[in-house]
């Protein structure tokens, strides 16, 4: 099967980064950890350019890093204006121009990552 590794890879990005978030509410590490949501916007890069990569190798293509920076960047964006919906949006220690930018970039970051990882997991 095309993209199969591409694919468990995916699944093991999305199983992480949800048991890392459900145990961050249940502790309250964001509100205790400065820092607790930069390793899950660059885990949640990571995911998002592995889902490109999926749907691309089941294709028989190998994705552009473009492509992969470009859906990140959506689901980025998203989930920013979803925190501004839900009014969570107040860090203590950046301002929140500045913590925005901060989470894209590790978006952006993990988006390379996972662009790179499932063009290994595809050879």
């Amino acid at each position: 099967m095309k993209g199969a590794r591409v694919l468990a890879a995916q699944f093991i990005a999305a199983f992480l980064l949800a048991a890392l978030m459900w145990i961050a509410l249940w502790q309250t590490l964001y509100w205790r950890f400065w820092w607790f949501d930069i390793p899950m916007h660059l885990l949640g890069g990571v995911w998002a350019a592995l889902c490109v990569s999926w749907v691309l190798a089941r294709r028989g293509e190998t994705p552009p890093l473009l492509w992969c920076v470009v859906f990140t960047l959506a689901v980025g964006v998203a989930w920013e204006v979803f925190e501004y919906a839900e009014g969570i949006t107040f860090p203590e220690y950046f301002s929140y121009p500045i913590d925005t930018a901060k989470d894209l970039g590790m978006n952006v970051i993990g988006a390379v990552i996972g662009w790179s990882l499932g063009n290994k997991l595809r050879t």
